[in-house]
């Protein structure tokens, strides 16, 4: 397993520090567990990029890690009465989304994908969600809003890998299949 690989599994296992401590305190532990974790998916994709180790485990578990961390955070704000629960049940709809069609893809044609600038877009606003989230124990009331703008974000990217996907699959546009 690449070092890459590690790293990814490293945020996996930072979830339930960041839920713990987010939920049950102190709020600073959460936050640090939170941003190690996210730390570790900037490090990881660097790393697997420049020692050119890229795998196909990489490339599940990487978003399956982020998936993880993010959902597990929105939950536990939830949990805490800073954001709707059907917000968290909105952002998690095209997650699940995401993941089938990455599941098909494997399934049908052995692909599996990399992230594009859509999805890389989504992250990046969503990270600044969680960020405001934390950021709103000290006073900062952008919280929910980066939420909302993380939710129509991640639906946004939704989309579009939902068109890739059927722009790529074999009886899409008339064309037979295996």
């Amino acid at each position: 397993m690449t070092l890459a690989n590690w790293l990814t599994l490293a945020r996996i296992l930072s979830l339930p520090a960041a839920l713990y401590f987010t939920l049950r305190g102190p709020i600073l532990g959460g936050f640090i567990a939170f941003v190690l974790g996210w730390a570790t998916d900037l490090l990881d994709g660097y790393l697997a990029r420049s020692r050119r180790e890229v795998t196909p485990l990489g490339k599940v578990l990487d978003p399956l890690a982020d998936k993880l961390l993010f959902l597990g955070v929105f939950s536990v704000f939830s949990v805490r009465g800073e954001i709707p629960w059907w917000g968290v049940v909105l952002f998690a709809v095209p997650q699940a989304g995401l993941g089938v069609g990455a599941l098909y893809l494997y399934l049908a044609q052995k692909a599996v994908g990399s992230a594009g600038i859509p999805g890389k877009a989504a992250a990046g606003v969503t990270v600044l969600a969680v960020l405001g989230l934390y950021a709103g124990s000290v006073g900062f009331t952008l919280g929910d809003e980066l939420f909302f703008a993380a939710v129509a974000a991640n639906f946004l990217s939704a989309l579009h890998y939902l068109a890739r996907l059927l722009r790529a699959t074999p009886g899409a546009r008339g064309e037979e299949g295996p």
